[in-house]
């Protein structure tokens, strides 16, 4: 573990980029195979969820291997005052999804009661932001705080960076969900700026769960109304108002890990 521990301080970016790479395949041989253990159709989210927590609990190994369970804010609930700044920030970026992918704000309790999917569509999008937000804002930025979170910009560029990974594999939706690649690069701008977002509530806070917290409601809401409401079409516009909505969080997490007073970083 010395050894790993070292090359992660002196080459963060190296080491970073192989876990994502390692934790796409696995992901990806996890899906696979998860239908043949289970006798469900490919692509069912059951398999699915399967397959996202069986590569979650690799990272959680990871880090306690490393040492960084406690560091890494995976296991600590975080600053009081990030919190309320997530509720009020997710009081806003879920109304703006709301808006932009359904052209209005609007949340249908009593319609959602009839529907059989709810429940799944919730659980599916809980184990997805917390496997995605565990990687990402966990080892991930962890990694790269640890080695540059001295200095404020080094806090900066590791979020960024991270931001950066995460949001490429969005890419990914030009090859399975048939989206084209306007709508693909457009989402994929859009999540480098709210990954910025939440990337900034896990260093100022100190744990990974507004950032969970965040990501999952930010998406569930719409995922649960799509199911009584028709989405706005084409999707390039959806994404596109989402982008604009999300610029004003991207840009006041740059600010604020600017001016940061206290941190995630450095051992």
């Amino acid at each position: 573990m010395t050894k790993i521990l070292t090359f992660t301080r002196h080459h963060p970016v190296g080491f970073v980029i192989l876990l994502t790479i390692l934790w796409v395949v696995l992901l990806l041989i996890l899906i696979g195979a998860a239908p043949v253990v289970f006798h469900r159709p490919i692509g069912d989210s059951f398999t699915i969820s399967i397959g996202r927590l069986v590569v979650t609990a690799c990272v959680l190994i990871i880090l306690g291997r490393l040492g960084w369970l406690k560091d890494s804010g995976t296991f600590k609930l975080g600053e009081l005052q990030v919190w309320l700044i997530t509720l009020v920030g997710l009081l806003y970026f879920a109304s703006a999804s709301l808006w932009a992918f359904l052209g209005k704000v609007t949340f249908e309790f009593s319609g959602l009661l009839h529907q059989p999917e709810a429940q799944a569509v919730v659980l599916t999008h809980f184990i997805t932001a917390l496997s995605e937000e565990v990687m990402f804002r966990g080892l991930v930025l962890f990694s790269l705080t640890r080695a540059w979170g001295k200095t404020d910009f080094g806090t900066l560029w590791s979020v960024l960076l991270t931001s950066g990974l995460f949001a490429l594999l969005h890419v990914s939706q030009v090859f399975t969900s048939g989206t084209s690649i306007n709508s693909s690069l457009i989402l994929v701008l859009q999540t480098i700026l709210i990954s910025l977002w939440w990337g900034g509530l896990v260093v100022k806070g100190g744990s990974i769960w507004p950032a969970v917290l965040f990501h999952f409601v930010g998406n569930v809401v719409v995922a649960l109304q799509s199911l009584i409401m028709p989405l706005v079409a084409p999707v390039t516009l959806a994404y596109t108002s989402l982008l604009w909505f999300s610029l004003p969080l991207g840009l006041f997490t740059i600010v604020w890990l600017v001016k940061r007073k206290k941190g995630m970083g450095g051992d």
